[in-house]
């Protein structure tokens, strides 16, 4: 193999190519099936069939059909590759058992979230803005609002410095030479994944969801198993998946990170000793000033955008998110959206970006995937009297911005400047970002997220840690001085 093109795997990428990377495997499989991503009722599916397969009584496949979701593996498999490819799984990676805790927590609350909303953080955050859907908009603002709630809970429990995008070993031990010491706390060569039973356990669960998976996709007259849909059209499902998880695993891409950028870019720019004193990390704290979160998924959010826009006026595709009792504003949207704000938090990441760690090896991702099980249970056991609740009475009469009007060319119209207002944002986006971090635009579109901090901080960059230690050092020295006279 060509040594560049090796080290360009084997490095983390620049943040903007995960854009390029979900956002194109959302195009993929618009293209192909004329709607959007979604996972929450498909993991439902996956866990039914699994039930099905393991025990004679039937709970889950009340609420869900025994299926299987290729793009869910793919994505999966995606940070798999990714791990192989860097030569490093994040087993190595120590979390607090108040993490894995929270990360399991997490996932029941956004899992139960997801069913009341009618679809995860992928379907309204990616596509529902794409698809110009009014309940998306309610729920994006929702989820930044109660994001920052979340995100202080968990700054309060001592937590806020494991918040990252991605965790890398090398940055680790760069940022503990460098007295960064938030960056580095997951760090700890007297850690042994494998003999860590919390560990163990987690992924004989994973192991066992994953097997007996095969085995229904093979065995099983599952509506998307290999008999019914041929190898070809699942490969197809895979590779859509793997795109995406590759360019999730290769920058820490995630939907929740981008709603919370706004309000953490200000006060990264004007209050940064406010977040060092709730410990968020050097990486992350400047993570946000670049903007990189929301420049990320504003561009899987364009290019989806235009995708659609294409086929409606072009081929006459009907607009997704807009016929589906679901796609109207009602009040399972704002309920959901509550919920998953924290469960995406408490998970350090939402729902699609979590399938990806599972691939990389992270304890919190494996904690949360009994979790999401678990937040099904109560929609299963109520189903009937909560779609009725959420879906039975829909706040607003439409449910996108071009249904606003009633004529073609006010739609077109209406549409053509939606499009336009998002390039305009992501235009304006990537200026502040590479305004706000200091560095060269070239600097920032051809590095790693873990790079740019490093090269920041060896050109001399005032590091709020580094004079928090300077300071303790001097007392540690005058303390000493003061004990010997």
């Amino acid at each position: 193999m060509n040594p560049r093109i090796k080290q360009w795997w084997q490095e983390q990428w620049p943040f903007w190519v995960s854009g390029l990377a979900v956002g194109g495997a959302e195009v993929l499989y618009y293209a192909r099936y004329h709607t959007i991503i979604t996972f929450t009722t498909s993991l439902g599916k996956m866990f039914a069939g699994v039930e099905k397969l393991l025990f004679p009584t039937r709970f889950l496949s009340r609420a869900f059909e025994p299926d299987i979701n290729w793009v869910l593996l793919g994505v999966f498999l995606g940070g798999f590759l990714v791990a192989l490819a860097e030569r490093e799984f994040r087993s190595w990676v120590k979390y607090d058992r108040r993490a894995l805790i929270f990360a399991f927590s997490g996932a029941v609350l956004f899992s139960f979230g997801t069913r009341l909303a009618g679809g995860c953080t992928t379907r309204y955050v990616l596509g529902g803005l794409a698809a110009m859907n009014v309940a998306s908009f309610v729920v994006a603002l929702l989820m930044f609002v109660s994001g920052m709630l979340a995100f202080g809970l968990y700054a309060r429990m001592g937590l806020a410095h494991l918040f990252k995008p991605q965790e890398n070993r090398w940055y680790a031990v760069q940022a503990r030479e460098f007295g960064l010491a938030y960056d580095a706390s997951v760090l700890d060569e007297g850690y042994h994944p494998r003999s860590d039973p919390w560990r163990i356990t987690l992924l004989a669960f994973l192991s066992l969801f994953l097997i007996l998976l095969g085995v229904g996709a093979v065995r099983s007259d599952w509506p998307h198993g290999l008999r019914s849909l041929g190898v070809g059209e699942i490969f197809y499902l895979l590779l859509v998946g793997i795109i995406a998880g590759i360019g999730i695993g290769k920058t820490g891409f995630g939907t929740d990170c981008a709603l919370l950028t706004p309000e953490f870019r200000r006060t990264m720019a004007n209050r940064e000793d406010l977040l060092l004193k709730l410990r968020m990390n050097y990486l992350t704290r400047n993570f946000f000033l670049g903007m990189f979160p929301f420049t990320a998924v504003l561009l899987a959010v364009v290019l989806l955008n235009v995708a659609i826009l294409f086929g409606w006026l072009a081929g006459g595709i009907p607009l997704p998110a807009s016929s589906e009792p679901w796609d109207y504003l009602n009040w399972g949207h704002i309920a959901g959206a509550v919920l998953m704000s924290f469960g995406s938090v408490f998970m350090l990441g939402c729902e699609i970006r979590n399938y990806a760690r599972l691939g990389l090896g992270y304890s919190t991702a494996l904690a949360a995937l009994p979790g999401f099980l678990v937040g099904y249970l109560p929609y299963v056991g109520f189903k009937e009297t909560l779609d009725a609740w959420t879906f039975g009475h829909p706040l607003l009469g439409f449910t996108s911005l071009p249904l606003l009007v009633s004529g073609k060319w006010g739609q077109i119209g209406i549409s053509f400047l939606y499009t336009l207002l998002l390039i305009v944002l992501l235009a304006v986006s990537m200026r502040i970002g590479v305004k706000g971090l200091g560095l060269s635009c070239s600097e920032v579109n051809s590095m790693a997220v873990d790079r740019l901090m490093l090269k920041k901080m060896l050109r001399g960059h005032s590091v709020l840690e580094w004079e928090e230690e300077r300071s303790n050092q001097r007392e540690r020295v005058l303390s000493r001085g003061k004990r010997k006279e």
